[in-house]
């Protein structure tokens, strides 16, 4: 035919990929946002001959379209299943694992555990153990048999018991590794705890956790994380040696058509520059560093702040994951 195209023609480059893999693809039931994250690995790690590569889930989300915090879930999905391997801790390197260790099937438990209230003389399995679903005691309900309730009254807790409480979702969550925050409640803390670098921060919090395992109220604990850290960052900026009114007017010639710092002594931005400043040596050339930086910068139309996409101002560009992104990128 003659609209085949043979891969063959070298000339615009393929990924070489593990029949064995392929294989496992097809027939592993993984959600399609899961499948474009291993993908997305897949072509970053197979794709130019290298087993694993560190990878962020920001570096993930451009090439799956998708937001970091739905890419941060998926590759703790794919780890717990074994598709993906990580080298090292959070950061570290991400690869495809051998079809062998991945688990093709998500362990189901037979019957669910008995709460509390499950002993009440009013509750009453209507299945046998082999048909119920995960949701089957709870909600009193199989798709062979109707929806069936019982009165608030004849629902009783065990003597001496009190009826088990539905943990609502909180907004984080931790596993183990990692904390999953949702954007909007970075957004919050971020306002909040100015000139503190939320992002960051949960990162260090995330590190101790990991080994020191707080209680199971992540919020709570990532509130008083916070809450230290923007005491800490209270104190007096110390601004001896570095230059931060003259990189703030060299923002405003480079990045004309950026917003304008309306505000030059706002203590948080000033704060970041002399921590951006501070960082490394090569930050500490002037114009030899901070030029180039906000040309490419100047180059944006987005950048991710705070949980969300935003115009590239100035606090956004000196915080510390969009100054890292913005650094490392190709002019």
């Amino acid at each position: 035919m003659d609209n085949v195209i043979h891969i063959s023609n070298t000339q615009r480059g393929f990924t070489r990929m593990d029949n064995s893999i392929m294989e496992a693809l097809a027939a592993v039931d993984l959600p399609a946002r899961e499948f474009r994250v291993v993908m997305a690995i897949a072509r970053q790690t197979i794709g130019y001959n290298v087993e694993s590569k560190r990878l962020s889930a920001d570096e993930i989300g451009k090439l799956t379209n998708m937001r970091r915090d739905v890419v941060s879930k998926a590759i703790s999905h794919l780890l717990e299943r074994r598709i993906i391997f990580r080298v090292g801790g959070s950061r570290g390197e991400l690869g495809v694992s051998p079809v062998s260790e991945w688990s093709f099937y998500e362990e189901k438990k037979s019957r669910l555990s008995e709460t509390k209230s499950s002993h009440s003389a009013q509750i009453v399995s209507l299945v046998t153990d082999a048909s119920e679903t995960k949701t089957a005691t709870s909600l009193l309900y199989t798709k062979k048999e109707p929806l069936v309730t019982v009165p608030s009254e004849q629902i009783t807790a065990p003597q001496g018991g009190e009826p088990d409480q539905v943990e609502k979702d909180s907004g984080v969550s931790f596993n183990g590794e990692d904390f999953q925050v949702s954007s909007d409640l970075i957004t919050k803390w971020a306002k909040a705890y100015a000139p503190v670098d939320v992002e960051t921060e949960i990162v260090r919090a995330a590190a101790w956790a990991s080994a020191n395992r707080p209680k199971k109220d992540w919020r709570r604990f990532l509130v008083k994380w916070l809450g230290s850290a923007h005491r800490k960052a209270a104190g007096t900026v110390n601004e001896a040696g570095v230059p931060v009114d003259q990189i703030i007017d060299l923002y405003h010639r480079v990045c004309p058509n950026l917003p304008a710092v309306t505000v030059k002594t706002d203590k948080a931005l000033r704060s970041m520059i002399v921590e951006r400043w501070n960082e490394a040596e090569a930050h500490k050339s002037g114009k030899g560093f901070w030029l180039p930086f906000f040309e490419k910068a100047n180059n944006r139309s987005q950048v991710f702040y705070r949980g969300q996409n935003v115009v590239p101002r100035l606090e956004a560009l000196v915080s510390r994951a969009v100054f890292r992104e913005i650094s490392e990128a190709q002019q």
